[in-house]
């Protein structure tokens, strides 16, 4: 508490360091809040860790060690950096990287949905909308949510080339995966996945990619 003695000091300076003070309360209040809110998002993003790939839980002989939301993104954001460092044309390696990190975060609200789960596409994504408002709220509109919204949109209609790689990564970090999961597991085989990315690289870096895992599946009766 602070006491200003008009007495002691002109009513003209009193009046500035009240004002002063009132400032740095303000400032600090506001910090504190920035703060709450922050941890409030990561607490909210963190839900990624528990929720499973869909696609993954449909095949028993995985279904119980399958991967998280969390992993897949985390993989993705890495090769979206070692694709951007490679890269000779111009992409913008921070808003790559940025888009990778956020284009699966709306799964921390409604999970992750696939056509297998009986919804819509337009469904699906006014669901996943109204998980963006809430997060972009959650962590404030001017604290960095909308600039998060606004590169998940982003991804979401595809509107740069930054966009379309994450979205090659996205199906890359898949065949990996399920390549990583043939190898471990005797008699899994996901040639579905494979077929779902007929045609999906453009990239040349995504094609020879695509090759690279596929000469790595095991060879076995399919």
């Amino acid at each position: 508490k602070f006491v200003i003695d008009s007495n002691v000091l002109p009513t003209s300076l009193a009046r500035i360091i009240i004002i002063i003070i009132i400032t740095m309360m303000e400032e600090k209040e506001e910090e504190n809040n920035k703060a709450e809110s922050a941890i409030d998002f990561f607490q909210q993003i963190g839900q990624l860790k528990l929720i499973k790939r869909t696609g993954w839980t449909r095949h028993e002989g995985i279904s119980a060690k399958c991967e998280s939301v969390a992993e897949h993104s985390f993989r993705i954001a890495m090769m979206a950096l070692v694709f951007g460092l490679q890269d000779k044309t111009g992409l913008d390696l921070k808003n790559l990287i940025s888009i990778a990190l956020v284009h699966d975060i709306c799964e921390s609200i409604v999970g992750d949905i696939t056509p297998l789960c009986g919804i819509s596409k337009e469904e699906k994504r006014a669901k996943e909308e109204r998980a963006m408002e809430s997060l972009r709220e959650t962590l404030g509109r001017e604290n960095g949510g909308l600039e998060i919204e606004r590169l998940w949109f982003e991804y979401e209609n595809q509107e740069s080339r930054e966009a379309k790689v994450v979205k090659e990564m996205d199906k890359l970090e898949m065949l990996v995966q399920a390549m990583e999961y043939e190898c471990a597991y005797e008699g899994v085989c996901l040639d579905e996945f494979y077929e779902s990315c007929d045609g999906a690289f453009l990239t040349d870096t995504g094609k020879a990619w695509c090759e690279s895992i596929v000469k790595r599946r095991p060879t076995k009766e399919r």
